[in-house]
């Protein structure tokens, strides 16, 4: 009997390592943050620190169970929990970055993906509107925390200093760097009457060149895509010619061999769409429906949300571009 109960953990441990089903369920990657943030909160002030610096590491590693999902449903529905569980840990230790640079990672991708989706479906958009505007605001405010240092803040240093200042970000920062210009950039775009918010898009460009010059691979060369974005997206930037954007979104397309397909979509929807491109829009828009999700496993959820984006935009052309070249 002793053999056979020490034979049957043997095997739940096996399938627990395999699969990562327990006998009761699936593992819950928000449930078991939660579980860890309600020790947290409940410890005392010794404890605390350096449970949640242990807690930061684990969540940041985590968040690869959220990318690897392939079910929307099952991502939407999980998205808002996580970034709650992400909040209620950094209050615990406002001062840890790790906490604040994943929080500009979760509020930009739900954004994003999530949230832009719903705006541009609803017969009213002036309520997702807001609520993207607010995820993209704290995605911001949380990134500037994550690479603040006293003090001293990637808002205040003068733009003739800021490049000088970047250079000192490296390998480490490179996903602060990101979502922090990524969700700030986003903002400034829902903001375009706001001339303060403006005047910060050279900073945030700049942000975007210093993740490519430390590592153009950077999320599939998401970073090229932004960039592209930005000065396609940008009369005054692209001095009325948008096809000075195109060599980013064609480098971005370039990495992980093509099988990131959110480049496409981005490629289409500010490129296609600023050019008045139709043929590029279409031809990008249905590779992205025509091409395997799973071929890069480490971002299903961001190929399933580009199937889904792609998907819409395709049924908005007549909207997005009017105009009869």
């Amino acid at each position: 009997m002793k053999h056979e109960a020490g034979s049957r953990r043997q095997e739940m441990g096996r399938r627990v390592c395999r699969t990562g089903t327990f006998p009761f369920g699936t593992f819950n990657f928000s449930y078991f943050l939660l579980l860890v943030s309600g020790i947290l909160l409940l410890s005392s002030c010794s404890l605390r620190k350096p449970a949640t610096a242990i807690t930061a590491d684990i969540a940041t590693r985590g968040m690869i169970a959220v990318e690897t999902e392939e079910d929307l449903y099952v991502a939407n529905e999980s998205a808002l929990p996580l970034i709650k569980i992400v909040e209620v840990l950094s209050y615990g230790d406002p001062e840890n970055k790790k906490f604040q640079g994943l929080l500009a990672k979760v509020y930009g991708n739900y954004a994003f993906g999530f949230g832009e989706v719903e705006m541009k479906k609803a017969k009213d958009p002036s309520e997702w509107s807001e609520r993207v505007k607010t995820f993209y605001f704290k995605g911001k405010i949380s990134g500037v925390k994550a690479l603040s240092s006293g003090k001293k803040t990637i808002e205040n240093v003068p733009m003739q200093d800021f490049v000088k200042y970047l250079k000192t970000f490296g390998k480490k920062d490179q996903g602060a760097l990101f979502w922090t210009a990524f969700d700030w950039g986003s903002y400034i775009n829902m903001n375009r009457t706001d001339i303060i918010e403006a005047a910060n898009l050279p900073r945030v460009e700049a942000m975007v060149d210093r993740v490519i010059e430390i590592d153009p691979e950077f999320n599939c060369g998401a970073a090229y895509a932004f960039k592209g974005a930005i000065i396609a997206g940008n009369p005054l930037r692209n001095g009325g010619r948008p096809e000075t954007a195109k060599p980013y979104f064609e480098k971005a397309l370039l990495s992980c061999d093509g099988k990131y397909l959110m480049n496409k979509v981005m490629y289409a929807e500010w490129y296609g769409v600023n050019a008045n491109d139709k043929r590029l829009f279409s031809s990008k828009l249905n590779d992205v429906l025509g091409s395997d999700s799973a071929a890069l496993p480490s971002q299903r959820l961001a190929n399933e949300l580009a199937k889904e984006r792609a998907r819409f935009l395709l049924n908005s052309v007549k909207q997005l571009m009017p105009r009869e070249d």
